[in-house]
């Protein structure tokens, strides 16, 4: 599929990814990125260097295929609502050391709150297995490794047992013996903190897999009649929210339009963060042989890592190709003037 050629007015980062849609129509995704550095002035300036990401970034690059995701991919056709995602650490002010700490990511209606340890491991206590009190750090990656969840594979005789929503976390065992002297979860709900082995709600704040869930229930009916009729497209009862990377709290009830409040706590070595997103608008033109037709531009990711002082917002439109496709003679981005 020929890529449309791009005119960019702006000095945003613009990508132009050929796509197709659900019914076989040949697309064009057209992605927006900025990258912003807060002053300590509570300014954030534009730091021109967004890269549109066409992969998943893991935590750990050399293990890809077992890692959690840090940074998503930004190559997805849809999102129903606007992602928020942190790829951080926990840690105090002035990276003193500390054993337990209380973390707050809020942008507009999104809030999320996290009780952050230093290690721990489980241990046979007098009233049974429990964790041993945690033991000093200065940061902590908020990874979902670092969450409750994981895989027990132990009983090849069986199918492995599995905490769907973080099978990459900690805790999850057959046996309870077996967790004896292995690490605990050192990311977990304030309010609901993790004492013993049991359920336990997966809790963090960074971006979760496609195979996960509530993911994998929202990728469609993928069975042998789909693979007869419709692969590659995608199924017909793929649900839209499959797009959405953040973990259900995290997720937006709508898109963020930019001017938000956002308050960071414990994830900076300078302190708390507290600033408005960017009241930023853009506008996507498809020029064709036939006349001007605006797409819609939605802002459906934020992405921050506050130990950096930065924040990445990402958004997306979509241009549906002509037959010819010649007859789009070019896609124009703008950024609008807000008033």
């Amino acid at each position: 599929m020929d890529v449309p050629d791009l005119f960019n007015a702006t000095t945003a980062t613009v990508a132009v990814v050929p796509r197709i849609a659900g019914d076989g129509r040949p697309l064009a995704l057209v992605v927006i990125k900025e990258r912003f550095y807060l002053a300590p002035n509570r300014r954030l300036s534009r730091m021109g260097d967004a890269e549109v990401r066409y992969t998943d970034e893991p935590w750990d690059p050399e293990n890809p295929a077992t890692s959690s995701t840090r940074r998503p991919a930004d190559t997805c056709i849809h999102k129903p609502s606007t992602d928020v995602l942190v790829a951080g650490y926990a840690m105090l002010p002035g990276r003193r050391p500390v054993s337990s700490l209380d973390v707050l990511v809020e942008v507009g209606p999104v809030s999320r709150a996290l009780r952050v340890t230093g290690p721990r491991v489980w241990y046979e206590g007098a009233a049974g297995l429990t964790l041993t009190e945690p033991e000093p750090f200065v940061e902590v990656p908020l990874q979902w490794e670092l969450a409750w969840g994981g895989t027990d594979a132990s009983d090849e005789s069986q199918p492995p047992l599995e905490e769907a929503r973080n099978p990459v976390g900690r805790g999850v065992a057959r046996r309870a013996d077996s967790l004896v002297h292995r690490a605990g979860p050192q990311i977990e709900d304030p309010a609901a903190p993790i004492t013993e082995v049991g359920r336990h709600e997966p809790w963090g704040v960074a971006p979760i897999a496609r195979h996960w869930s509530p993911r994998r229930a929202w990728a469609g009916t993928m069975d042998t009649a789909w693979m007869r009729s419709r692969m590659p497209l995608p199924p017909l009862d793929l649900d839209p929210r499959f797009e959405q990377v953040a973990t259900p709290p995290m997720v937006a009830p709508g898109y963020l339009r930019g001017g938000e409040r956002v308050r960071l706590h414990h994830l900076c070595a300078d302190g708390a963060l507290e600033f408005e997103l960017p009241r930023m608008q853009f506008s996507v033109l498809a020029r064709r042989d036939d006349g001007d037709a605006p797409a819609a531009v939605v802002l459906d990711t934020v992405l921050l890592e506050p130990h950096e002082r930065v924040v990445e917002l990402t958004w997306r439109a979509l241009v549906g190709l002509p037959r010819p496709a010649r007859r789009l003679i070019e896609i124009r981005v703008d950024e609008k003037e807000l008033r």
